[in-house]
């Protein structure tokens, strides 16, 4: 079996960031093949650099390679819940996504998760995917003015949150908690019972709000380690 893994370089630029996810592999060749994607990545211009397998059989861990050291970074942990809260009274609105205001959104998205660990750049591919039908996407809005964005799948047998996010200068005053309760009774409305999410255990301040509005831990989607030459860290 040829080992099969994927290089993510579109975090490059904006962030210096590069991933390599391996999907199947023999595990004699699994220190072998996080040092070519590594390369690979460095050959492209990141300078951090970070890897996670799928393949149970073939799971990464801490320790040094062939010229390379993995440290553990994160794990991306999937964590469920009842939609059933209530629509909180408060100063936040949704307002849906349009194509009209698409570039707006995306702006908006990007500025939002900029610094959260493991989040992707959006561009037109995310913005047409948003604008499907099943998908619950558009603005946060507290006095009229954009402060945030939200994103929600319902295309799947339980609806996903894939995504909420507030521009900085709001967060820490509890908008957090009114918008994730927003969402969860947009979902009820909608007709779904459950929900789901997937976050960074490296995102401290989102994974506390989740645990205080009900949602349990089910799984661990990955483990993700950061690449290092041998010698650093």
């Amino acid at each position: 079996m040829e080992p099969e893994y994927r290089v993510i370089t579109r975090e490059i630029d904006a962030k210096d960031k590069g991933y390599l996810l391996i999907r199947r592999c023999p595990p004699e060749a699994l220190r072998d093949t996080v040092r070519r994607g590594a390369n690979q990545l460095l050959e492209a211009g990141a300078s951090l650099l970070f890897a996670a397998s799928l393949d149970p059989d073939a799971p990464l861990s801490e320790g040094t390679g062939q010229g390379f050291k993995l440290l553990p970074a994160h794990e991306m942990v999937r964590m469920e819940r009842a939609a059933d809260a209530p629509r909180p009274a408060g100063v936040l609105t949704l307002e849906p996504l349009t194509r009209q205001k698409g570039g707006q959104w995306l702006t908006l998205h990007n500025e939002c998760f900029f610094d959260v660990p493991n989040s992707a750049t959006y561009g037109p591919e995310e913005l047409e995917r948003a604008l499907n039908p099943g998908q619950f996407c558009g603005f946060v809005l507290r006095a009229g003015v954009p402060v945030g964005l939200y994103e929600l799948d319902c295309t799947g047998d339980i609806p996903e949150i894939a995504g909420i996010g507030l521009l900085k200068d709001v967060r820490g005053q509890g908008l957090g908690t009114e918008l994730l309760r927003a969402c969860l009774a947009l979902l009820a409305s909608s007709g779904a019972e459950r929900c789901f999410l997937r976050v960074s255990t490296a995102n401290e301040a989102a994974c506390g709000l989740y645990r205080r509005t009900g949602f349990v831990q089910t799984a661990v989607v990955s483990r993700w380690y950061q690449i290092l030459p041998a010698g650093e860290g």
